[in-house]
C-alpha cells in the first residue's frame, strides 16, 4: 500500500520527489518497526501500535520537528488508506503532534541587556 500512496502523492498531488523519497523512508520505517514488534505492518497498525513508534523516535533522541514529520506521513497514509476503503478507521487521529521545545533568543536588544544587568546589581 505504501507504492499506491506514493503514486498517488506523485500523481494527484505533484509531490516533488524529495517528498516521495521522505515519505517512503519514514513509512517503511514505521513498517518495520510494527513488524517487528508483531503488529502485522503499517497497514494493520492500530493507535498504540503507532504510539510505540513514536516514542521510540523520541526515545532515540529524534528532535520533535522529525517526529512531527513523521507523524505527517503516518496522518496522510491513513487518510489514503480511508479514502480508498482499505481502512474502515484512521489510528493517528488521536495521537498528539511531539510538541517543539521552544529555543532561547539568538540576540537580547539592548533594552533586555539593560533590564537583566539592573535586575542583577538590585539582588546582588
Amino acid at each position: 500500500m505504501i507504492e499506491a500512496f506514493l503514486e498517488m502523492m506523485s500523481a494527484e498531488r505533484g509531490a516533488a520527489l524529495n517528498t516521495l523519497q521522505s515519505y517512503r523512508r519514514d513509512l517503511e520505517d514505521a513498517d518495520r518497526f510494527l513488524r517487528a514488534r508483531g503488529a502485522g505492518g503499517l497497514h494493520a497498525a492500530q493507535t498504540a501500535d503507532l504510539s510505540a513508534y513514536l516514542h521510540g523516535l523520541e526515545a532515540q533522541g529524534f528532535a520533535a520537528s522529525s517526529q512531527a514529520r513523521r507523524l505527517s506521513a503516518l496522518r496522510q497514509f491513513f487518510r489514503f488508506l480511508f479514502a480508498e476503503n482499505v481502512r474502515s478507521d484512521n489510528p493517528t487521529g488521536v495521537i498528539s503532534s511531539p510538541k517543539k521545545q521552544r529555543g532561547l533568543p539568538r540576540h537580547l536588544s539592548m533594552e533586555a541587556v539593560s533590564r537583566l544587568l539592573e535586575t542583577a546589581r538590585r539582588e546582588a
